[in-house]
């Protein structure tokens, strides 16, 4: 559980720095209605992974939480999928999507891929036992532990700001449905 708890945690810190820098100040995402869908998918992320970062460092997971834990994996591959293939339309009229923002995506996915085979070798162990959930603190700091509570608790009101925004935005018209200022005239 150490190696996962620190992978998660630069996961946290990455994808923290995506929200600020490239959803929040390049391109303000939450104001524009055609990255309303992508907002869907961000909002999917907040409690998915304020459940990885309360859960990984300081739970046991055996038995049918072992396999909700698989699940809540497969469920971010998907998100992670959906948003991406969102992105491009979401970003036209924002200018697209940064290269920065993109080569940030691929280093996230790639740690995430390590996450998940740092977790095979407990996991394989966790399926075959008796269904139980107990508070065990991997080895780590319990300073490590505390951060990522607070990370937690703050990736699942970013998801929610997200969700709201979505729900917001949803009923203005994206640029692609507006009437072009300048018609063309043949």
């Amino acid at each position: 559980m150490e190696a996962a708890t620190y992978i998660l945690f630069v996961l946290g810190c990455l994808g923290a720095a995506d929200i600020a820098l490239f959803h929040s100040v390049a391109h303000g995402i939450r104001s524009h209605p055609d990255s309303a869908k992508e907002l869907v998918t961000h909002s999917l992320r907040g409690p998915t992974y304020a459940a990885l970062f309360v859960f990984i460092p300081n739970f046991l997971m055996q038995g049918t939480y072992g396999w909700l834990l698989i699940g809540l994996f497969v469920f971010d591959v998907a998100i992670s999928i959906w948003d991406f293939s969102l992105e491009q339309s979401s970003r036209r009229f924002l200018g697209g999507l940064p290269s920065g923002e993109y080569v940030l995506h691929i280093v996230i996915a790639m740690l995430f891929g390590a996450l998940v085979a740092s977790l095979v070798p407990s996991l394989s162990d966790w399926l075959r036992a008796p269904t139980r959930l107990a508070y065990e603190p991997g080895n780590v700091p319990w300073q490590l532990r505390g951060v990522m509570l607070v990370m937690a608790i703050l990736v699942f009101y970013s998801g929610c700001q997200d969700g709201l925004a979505a729900l917001r935005l949803r009923k203005q018209p994206k640029r692609s449905e507006e009437p072009a200022k300048y018609p063309c005239r043949h």
